[in-house]
């Protein structure tokens, strides 16, 4: 099964992006852009949510088999706490994007964070095994952090979760994203 266009549909192949050289995109050209990767993603996401819906029943059956439901609703939050700290998910939003990345580069990338509250976001996903830290042994002294496997992964699940709010936010007329 092949996943990202619908069976019955041909997606008109989107326009090329431009390079840093060239200048951007008209409204127009961006418009139907839009248009192409909507139809896409609505496509995959469909089969996405089809296809993981039986498997994810067996996973409620088997967490709420234990018969102690608030127990693993505790569990969960549990397991989502690193990412329910203010800026955890914008780090991880920006590493999925573009890594490495060095520490003022992340900071210039979220506006408005601290350098000490993303120096402490940093620490707290790297404890979790979320972010990855190299220190190379240069002078001065070089950092760049990545994601690491498992960071990896959490940023490919959480983005059809993403592409989903931005589809109906489009949808709704918001372009997807919050205006503000």
């Amino acid at each position: 099964m092949k996943l990202g266009i619908r069976r019955n549909t041909k997606a008109p192949t989107p326009p090329k992006a431009p390079s840093p050289s060239e200048k951007p995109r008209s409204e127009e050209e961006q418009s139907k852009l839009n248009a192409v990767m909507i139809g896409r993603l609505d496509g995959f996401l469909d089969e996405l949510a089809e296809g993981h819906r039986k498997a994810m029943d067996q996973v409620v059956t088997w967490l709420t088999g234990y018969g102690d439901l608030d127990r693993e609703v505790n569990r969960s939050v549990e397991a989502l706490s690193p990412l329910l700290q203010k800026w955890s998910i914008e780090v991880c939003f920006l590493l999925r994007m573009k890594e490495p990345r060095r520490f003022n580069e992340l900071k210039e990338g979220l506006s408005g964070i601290g350098s000490r509250t993303l120096s402490q976001r940093l620490k707290e996903l790297e404890a979790q095994g979320i972010v990855q830290r190299t220190v190379f042994p240069e002078v001065p002294v070089r950092v760049e952090y990545r994601l690491t496997p498992k960071g990896l992964r959490m940023g490919d699940l959480f983005l059809p979760i993403i592409a989903h709010l931005r589809i109906t936010g489009w949808r709704e007329g918001g372009g997807g994203a919050k205006q503000g």
